[in-house]
């Protein structure tokens, strides 16, 4: 699979058009037996594999004539393949059936479900709702047909003038919000768990209430739209704060008042908000580091605390905000620009999932139905239903007297196509995933539900390359792809053999070549903030373990199992190896630095001078080179083969037509 990654590499996946004109389909730039390459192909070609059409057009006639001659001989194996019977071997044909099947379902669904969905979503997140919602359940006392009566009720009282908070307090029974009016808070797209509530909110003016009673799986909601605003992603800022609990753990609201203001005081006499968050806060999680907070987002924070953050510009340090827990003040840092779509994409689609994707993808699928005069045999189905209690998940069905009377029913059809009861059950033997369970009215509901949408968009899938140039070229990549793999393992990879005497060989011959630099050997500690490095530096200096720094603060990624240990390096390697090697004795602590994206500081471990590698240290390294080098070999022995079956002519003068309009 590594070499046909490879392969594959070759040939990006974007799609580029060529301008060029209509002589350049009747330029031939190459020959090889009877089959001709012309000069568009050849444009198309180089485009695609150097980088789009404009960088094109300045590369050098040299840089043409190596790809052309990789060209000739890319289409001399593609037509060796078709001479050696690899378009009609099953094996890959059946490859390609399933590579079709599972990427043309993906693609499609990506061009006409995730993008055009997540593009909606990314613009409709620029802009936030503060929203409120008076939520009606039908319980014991009132049915759902009285509770939707009631709502609709208080929407004709509200357009009326009456007070939406103090109806929200009477008759709401979200118990989270109506003793507040209702108000859920600041929200956006992707937020909301019930798409029928967010399309209601995004559709209705600030200060008005939606004017439909909109029903959920939770009830029957009143909706109000209280503001409306431009959206800010993250917002990074620091706190202090003091609990409502005394230091025995009882309640003491007035020592806790007593001692925010009083640092509120001392931060308006100009007092340093690091110092007074370390010296004061009683947040012990990040007092030590300056009441720091990082990046917070909307909906993950108290809502008092939530509004005064959200509403704080950068540098400023906002009132006292009391929360359940005590007496807060912040200090806004920064403001995230709002992140780009591709940036956001991942996030987008895990929101899209767990809120409009059911709905859409049901939707995508009808009007696939649609087209395909999709049409179920109900008295089928409800047959099959019927008896279902007595089948257990599809592998008892041959044994049951309903195979031989429902088997070969058609239960559904679409674009002339029949699908029988026999089909269903095999469906769920090779799905699994009922396996052993006594089907219901249920089960049998959501496997008759998948297994149409599977078919229906197999059917998609077989046929979206017609639609999608993109897909065309992809199946044509992987078909390529996929003969020239096998090309190759038959004339070069199974051929090629490198053993332990070839290695030791090349060693001996090659000794001098192998060696290492002088190489230092060190831990880093690594954080985003430098306040926050300083600190840690601070600690080290008055003889904390520098690993248990590591341990407890470095944020550096892909180091959690070896905490900040990168092993010998040479000096050169980065700043963090200069850094370690400008250390006088093994032990120093560096001062703090800036590298990459953050702040570090290293421990010097262990200094290594210069040497000659031994044969254990560079076995995989020479095994590659020598199997590269056999592979190379092997390969240019089948080219010169083709060429001699081709006999390939080559017209370097005419690529002095090429990307010229």
């Amino acid at each position: 699979m590594i070499f046909r990654k490879l392969l594959l590499s070759l040939l990006p996946l974007s799609i580029l058009i060529v301008s060029c004109t209509s002589e350049h389909s009747k330029i031939v730039v190459a020959e090889y037996g009877n089959y001709k390459i012309y000069l568009d192909e050849f444009e198309k070609a180089y485009a695609k594999n150097t980088g789009g059409i404009e960088k094109a057009k300045t590369d050098s006639q040299d840089e043409l004539k190596k790809f052309l001659d990789l060209y000739v001989n890319y289409k001399m194996k593609l037509r060796d393949a078709e001479v050696r019977g690899f378009t009609t071997d099953p094996d890959m044909q059946k490859e390609l059936f399933d590579y079709k099947k599972n990427i043309g379902s993906t693609l499609f669904l990506e061009d006409h479900l995730y993008e055009p969905a997540l593009k909606k979503m990314y613009e409709r997140r620029k802009t936030e709702f503060k929203a409120a919602h008076i939520m009606l359940i039908p319980d014991s006392t009132m049915n759902a047909e009285e509770t939707e009566k009631l709502g609709n009720e208080l929407i004709e009282r509200i357009n009326k003038g009456e007070d939406y908070a103090k109806l929200a307090e009477q008759y709401s029974k979200d118990t989270y919000t109506n003793k507040r009016g209702g108000v859920v808070g600041w929200v956006t797209s992707g937020m909301i768990v019930v798409p029928e509530i967010e399309e209601a909110i995004y559709s209705t003016e600030a200060g008005k209430i939606y004017p439909k009673l909109v029903k959920s799986n939770y009830g029957y909601h009143v909706l109000k739209v209280l503001e409306k605003q431009p959206r800010k992603d993250q917002v990074k800022a620091q706190h202090i704060m003091v609990s409502i609990l005394d230091s025995t753990g009882k309640k003491d609201s007035t020592r806790a008042l007593k001692k925010i203001l009083d640092i509120e005081k001392k931060l308006k006499e100009g007092a340093d908000f690091n110092k007074i968050a370390l010296e004061y806060s009683e947040d012990k999680m990040t007092a030590k580091q300056y009441g720091d907070l990082g990046f917070l987002s909307r909906g993950r924070i108290d809502p008092k605390f939530e509004d005064v953050l959200f509403s704080t510009n950068v540098d400023e340090i906002s009132p006292i905000i009391e929360t359940t827990i005590g007496y807060h003040i912040v200090r806004v840092n920064e403001i995230s620009p709002y992140p780009s779509f591709k940036e956001s994409a991942e996030e987008l689609k895990d929101m899209f999932i767990r809120t409009y994707f059911k709905m859409e993808y049901e939707k995508l699928l009808d009007s696939l139905k649609k087209n395909y005069n999709y049409r179920m045999n109900e008295d089928i189905y409800q047959k099959l239903v019927s008896s279902a209690k007595a089948i257990r998940s599809g592998r008892n069905f041959e044994a049951t007297e309903y195979k031989q009377s429902l088997g070969p029913e058609v239960l559904f059809t679409f674009s002339n196509q029949y699908f029988t009861v026999d089909s269903l059950m095999s469906y769920i033997i090779r799905s699994e995933q009922y396996n052993y369970s006594l089907l219901n009215d249920e089960t049998i509901k959501d496997i008759y539900t998948n297994y149409v949408d599977d078919m229906i968009l197999r059917k998609k899938a077989m046929e979206y390359d017609k639609e999608s140039p993109q897909f065309a070229s992809l199946m044509e990549e992987y078909e390529n792809g996929i003969y020239l793999f096998k090309l190759l393992e038959e004339e070069v990879w199974t051929k090629v053999v490198v053993d332990s005497s070839m290695i030791q060989n090349y060693f001996d011959q090659h000794r001098e070549e192998f060696k290492w630099k002088d190489r230092v050997e060190f831990k880093e500690v690594y954080t985003s903030t430098d306040s926050l490095i300083n600190h840690y530096y601070s600690l080290a200096q008055s003889g904390e373990n520098f690993d248990s720094l590591v341990v407890k603060y470095s944020q550096r990624l892909g180091y959690q199992d070896v905490p900040g240990y990168y092993g010998l390096v040479e000096i050169d390697a980065n700043d963090l190896s200069k850094k370690a090697n400008s250390l006088k004795n093994i032990g120093d602590v560096s001062e703090p630095f800036r590298f990459q994206d953050g702040w570090s500081i290293v421990k010097l471990i262990k200094r290594e001078d210069a040497r000659l590698k031994n044969l254990d240290e560079v076995k995989a390294e020479i095994a590659s080179l020598l199997q590269e080098r056999e592979s190379k070999r092997l390969e240019d022995i089948y080219i010169n083969g083709l060429k001699n079956i081709y006999k390939p002519k080559i017209y370097y003068n005419e690529l002095g037509n090429a990307f010229k309009n």
